[in-house]
């Protein structure tokens, strides 16, 4: 959705934007002193939000700290609320409750308007939820996903497949079968690949609408790059002698820092390191056609444009699922179609603005 129209953002919207984009925004339109002050908030934030280790969090306030104390040199002194001071304390209940990801009420919320649905009409609301919950509740041993279920096991949907494309790369395809020595006679191809409760779509898939869950990050150690990650744009999916694999644009990555945006200011080396972590950048224009197995698919990215060649990548590193994701009963004479609760990220669009405006 295009910045200008912020205004109809829902909050999951304003959280993603500075999860993910608002790096990307200040360092290409903000005065480079304004853009490293937020840099500093921004990876105290995203750190809490996920992280790998504890360790990663050794130090984090410091950041903090620094935003804080010169915000009144940027914002005023109006803008020192109690709100802001609060952030403070963010990491204490971190080190508390675990990483702030894992510590939304969205997916109470979630589970709350799923549970709404049960109902027909507005009359006796109660009764009939709790009417539809006793019913799941005596399903919930059969419906309960396990850890595997939740990270590992993996699904094949071949069903919604545009065959033709397939066709269309076929010859591609042959090429790099060969290269790998791979007999493909016989093969299946799929639309969708789920991992855990990551579900990712492929190009052939006729039903993805304005979703674009084939941008995704493909793991490879061979990779110059310290992120040993590349872009990929999935193409389809298909199995062959009894292991799946991806049939995929892999785009050439390249050597570009933030601290390159933000020339008249020294970016400290541990935030550099933090955003050339989180952000990988490529060449749209250099691309590759390639065979890789499922497994080095890592995550869905959001991807950004940051200039005429060069396009940034980020990994969506967890995403909230609804209460869908487990089998839960349905009203089966409520009417209820079939509804797609995929959380979709699309292409981020800026203003046509140059830096500084």
């Amino acid at each position: 959705m295009p910045l200008i129209q912020y205004h109809q953002w829902k909050t999951k919207m304003f959280r993603d934007f500075l999860l993910y984009v608002s790096p990307i925004f200040v360092s290409l339109f903000l005065p480079d002193s304004l853009a490293l002050h937020f840099l500093h908030y921004f990876v105290y934030i995203r750190t809490l939000y996920f992280y790998d280790h504890v360790t990663e969090l050794d130090g984090i306030e410091n950041l903090f700290n620094y935003y804080y104390e010169r915000i009144t040199d940027y914002y005023g002194k109006k803008s020192q609320l109690c709100t802001l001071h609060l952030h403070l304390h963010l990491k204490d209940q971190v080190l508390k409750h675990g990483a702030l990801v894992f510590t939304s009420c969205f997916a109470r919320e979630s589970y709350i308007g799923q549970s709404v649905k049960w109902c027909l009409g507005r009359k006796y609301i109660l009764e009939q939820f709790i009417t539809w919950y006793s019913v799941d509740r005596s399903l919930a041993l059969k419906n309960s996903m396990k850890l595997n279920d939740i990270f590992y096991v993996e699904k094949f949907i071949g069903n919604y497949i545009n065959m033709l494309l397939i066709q269309n790369y076929q010859d591609k395809l042959n090429l790099c079968s060969i290269k790998k020595k791979m007999n493909l006679t016989g093969s299946n191809f799929f639309s969708r690949y789920s991992r855990g409760l990551k579900l990712f779509h492929s190009r052939a898939y006729t039903r993805s609408g304005y979703g674009i869950s084939y941008f995704v990050s493909i793991s490879n150690e061979n990779c110059l790059m310290k992120r040993k990650t590349c872009f990929g744009d999935v193409l389809f999916y298909f199995d062959c002698d009894d292991r799946h694999y991806a049939f995929v644009k892999k785009y050439k990555c390249i050597n570009f820092s933030f601290s390159d945006a933000l020339p008249t200011v020294s970016v400290p080396q541990f935030i550099s390191d933090k955003l050339n972590f989180y952000y990988g950048f490529y060449n749209h224009k250099q691309f590759s056609y390639k065979i890789i197995p499922v497994a080095d698919i890592s995550n869905k990215v959001i991807n950004m444009k940051w200039s005429n060649d060069t396009f940034v990548y980020t990994d969506v590193v967890y995403m909230t699922t609804s209460s869908t994701s487990f089998s839960r009963v349905r009203r089966s004479t409520a009417g209820i179609s079939k509804r797609y609760d995929e959380q979709e990220y699309v292409l981020v669009s800026f203003p046509q603005l140059n830096k500084h405006s």
